[in-house]
């Protein structure tokens, strides 16, 4: 079996684990609120540490020009990006328009706040700033290959 379709396989699984997590949390969070609020960052957690296992683990077959690109991508394209986040979130109409969204969805009225809608805030905030990474990172990647003369020869 490719390397990549071993790969490919590994993501799937890992999707279809996250999938069934947050069928779980729904079906439980409507039997049990506590234990679906505990163990939500639970998940979570072992989430991203099956994704830095997941990461070292296929960085080992990695050459040097392949960590280079990793390196600028992440040097340039995250800073770059929560740069861009920032600067997105400081304009009057994205930051009310993000306001209203978060209310209407946690209170159903744009003008009423609670407690729900600011973790729902927290949560949008640092979802939106993890996309953001990572296209930039993608972006940032694209140009190294750019610059570099693309992959050269494939085996």
């Amino acid at each position: 079996m490719q390397k990549e379709t071993v790969v490919g396989i590994k993501l799937l699984v890992q999707l279809v684990i996250v999938v069934a997590f947050v069928v779980a949390l729904w079906w439980l969070k409507q039997q049990n609120a506590a234990v679906a609020g505990v163990l939500g960052p639970v998940g979570a957690i072992l989430l991203m540490g099956y994704g830095l296992f997941f990461t070292y683990r296929q960085q080992r077959h990695l050459d040097e020009v392949q960590i280079a690109s990793q390196g600028f991508a992440h040097t340039h394209g995250w800073l770059g990006a929560t740069f861009a986040t920032v600067l997105l979130l400081m304009l009057p109409p994205v930051m009310s328009w993000l306001i209203d969204l978060v209310n209407m969805q946690s209170t159903g009225s744009p003008d009423t706040s609670d407690r729900g809608a600011v973790r729902l805030a927290f949560l949008y905030g640092a979802s939106l700033m993890v996309v953001m990474q990572v296209l930039g990172a993608l972006a940032a990647a694209a140009i190294w290959w750019r610059r570099m003369g693309g992959m050269g020869e494939r085996p």
